[in-house]
């Protein structure tokens, strides 16, 4: 089997060196012929392209990738000290993964758009309205995408969006969480994931 890797960060750097590592030829150009391709953001008219946003498109990969986010997030809030109570904005895979991990050391709120988990969530996590967003408290952190978010009745004294960006106070918008903090770990299952595609076709 043949395949072209973009690289363009520590993680598509690993995951050349995966290939390579089990047998798979990698050609060096993107006009060379290959079985695979894997592109940071182009659209190539050929079989079996990849990309982290095609990749995300699998229930198994994003699951494991939002799990490697979910842990250097933890990693990142444990380190500051005055961090107490934690509103977590969307209650999806991220969000769930996120709250499951924070909750046995700060006290944690969900705000989700819908109430899909309504039930859920009271037994494990207190509840606010996404329409009615109010509050006080310590750090927020955002995982829905695309999103209107009213700020305006909220105290806080820091914003980690993980799913947008926005120009607020004490706001940090931090993209590919993996990547930073857990790159070979980000690039074993874009590995796998490929792997698995290519070995049906």
């Amino acid at each position: 089997m043949k395949g072209y890797i973009y690289v363009y960060d520590q993680r598509s750097a690993y995951l050349k060196k995966l290939f390579l590592e089990n047998g798979v030829e990698i050609v060096d150009s993107i006009e060379d012929e290959a079985d695979f391709y894997f592109v940071k953001d182009q659209k190539l008219s050929r079989k079996n392209v990849f990309s982290l946003v095609s990749l995300n498109q699998n229930y198994h990969f994003r699951h494991l990738n939002n799990m490697l986010t979910a842990i250097g997030m933890y990693l990142l809030v444990s380190q500051k000290q005055d961090t107490h109570s934690i509103l977590i904005l969307g209650y999806g895979d991220l969000g769930k993964q996120l709250a499951n991990l924070l909750k046995k050391q700060y006290d944690v709120t969900i705000c989700n758009r819908n109430y899909k988990d309504y039930d859920q969530i009271i037994q494990n996590y207190k509840h606010i309205d996404f329409i009615n967003l109010k509050g006080t408290y310590d750090l927020i952190i955002n995982t829905i995408p695309c999103a209107d978010i009213n700020y305006q009745n909220v105290s806080y004294q820091k914003i980690i969006d993980l799913a947008q960006t926005l120009h607020l106070k004490n706001y940090e918008s931090i993209r590919n969480v993996p990547e930073r903090s857990f790159p070979y770990e980000a690039a074993l299952i874009m590995y796998f994931a490929i792997q698995e595609v290519m070995n049906r076709v």
